[in-house]
């Protein structure tokens, strides 16, 4: 580890530096409907992904280190480590002003990169494979995960996702430019890919899910319907997952199921038909809370189910989101959407 201090501005100036070009795309209330322009994500005219999702190269030598637990500090940096195995790779417990960047993190029987109560931590460029889940967050902000490699999430539930924040709220929350895969037979149970839990951003400043690759996810019914991605879970609010590419993630390809102020638009979503395959979009409310202001936009979705027969969206028993009609059914888009090789870190 490479605990590098450094003063409490600077760590804050580093920080809104990386969240600044974002600032105008993260309101629910304020989006056009168009696609950003500031995307480092393409598509083609098939509606295909291309182009990097990573701005930097993993570190190509690191430091061998035992799993890492860190309480009530702030100002450092982890830095290019390989660790291997423990509980949770990295445990960050109450800490402010932290930057995770180029470390390789596998084996462990619980979290790749765990915060607990922690504000203004950035985690780039990781590569995190066979953990129970990737990254993990409970009651922080300024969470930003961003530009990582995750292969083979193994649950089981209520774990097994990528990154899932849980009462995560207030402004900075970002979910960005990850490439994510789960291969069959080999991650064990995984479970929802992207995952918002009880968390909630605030007018303005969205947490916001936005340019990342998934491919692969829930095979078996080891714990009901799991989706690639997941707003509303449980409730909360000011949320926004756009220009995600997700192919065959499980029984959901993309759901809302509670919360308020939450808008789901321009994201690509095909299945093949799978064991657990039902429907490409879905909106309805488990959260037991009033959900309101829901806009699920401009999708394109092509979803098969385990019958065989297409499912592309389906509303239960709530009311039409906002900008419904304009989701694309049957769209032009397989499983070609992503390269036959997306995790290049290792």
């Amino acid at each position: 580890m490479k605990n590098r201090n450094s003063s409490r501005a600077a760590g804050i100036v580093k920080l809104l530096m990386i969240l600044a070009p974002l600032a105008f795309i993260t309101s629910c209330q304020r989006d056009a409907q168009v696609l950003p322009s500031t995307s480092n994500v393409s598509t083609t005219s098939s509606g295909s992904a291309s182009g990097s999702l990573t701005s930097k190269s993993l570190a190509t030598a690191y430091t061998s280190s035992a799993p890492i637990s860190i309480y009530n500090k702030s100002n450092f940096t982890i830095s290019a480590v390989s660790i291997s195995g423990g509980t949770n790779c990295i445990a960050l417990y109450n800490c402010t002003n932290v930057i995770i960047i180029g470390c390789r993190l596998a084996n462990s029987s619980g979290f790749g990169v765990m915060l607990n109560n922690c504000k203004n931590v950035y985690v780039e460029n990781c590569f995190i494979t066979n953990v129970k889940s990737g990254v993990h967050v409970y009651q922080g902000s300024g969470i930003v995960v961003n530009s990582n490699q995750f292969l083979n999430m193994n649950g089981p539930f209520p774990d097994g996702c990528f990154v899932q924040f849980a009462s995560v709220t207030g402004a900075g929350n970002r979910i960005m430019y990850n490439r994510c895969e789960n291969v069959v037979g080999v991650a064990q149970h995984p479970q929802d890919g992207l995952s918002l839990y009880k968390s909630s951003g605030i007018q303005g400043d969205s947490i916001l899910i936005y340019g990342n690759w998934l491919r692969g996810g829930q095979v078996q019914f080891d714990s009901g319907g799991a989706a690639g991605i997941v707003l509303g879970d449980g409730g909360g609010s000011y949320q926004v997952a756009r220009q995600n590419y997700v192919l065959n993630p499980g029984f959901v390809g993309m759901q809302v199921v509670g919360g308020s102020n939450l808008k789901m638009d321009h994201n690509y979503i095909y299945s093949s038909s799978t064991p657990v395959s039902n429907t490409g979009i879905n909106c309805g409310n488990y959260s037991g809370a009033s959900s309101y202001n829901i806009n699920i936009s401009y999708n394109q979705v092509r979803w098969y189910q385990k019958s065989g027969a297409e499912w592309d969206l389906w509303l239960d028993n709530v009311p039409t989101p906002t900008g419904w009609s304009t989701n694309i059914q049957k769209a032009n888009i397989s499983a070609s959407i992503f390269p036959a090789t997306i995790i290049t870190m290792q």
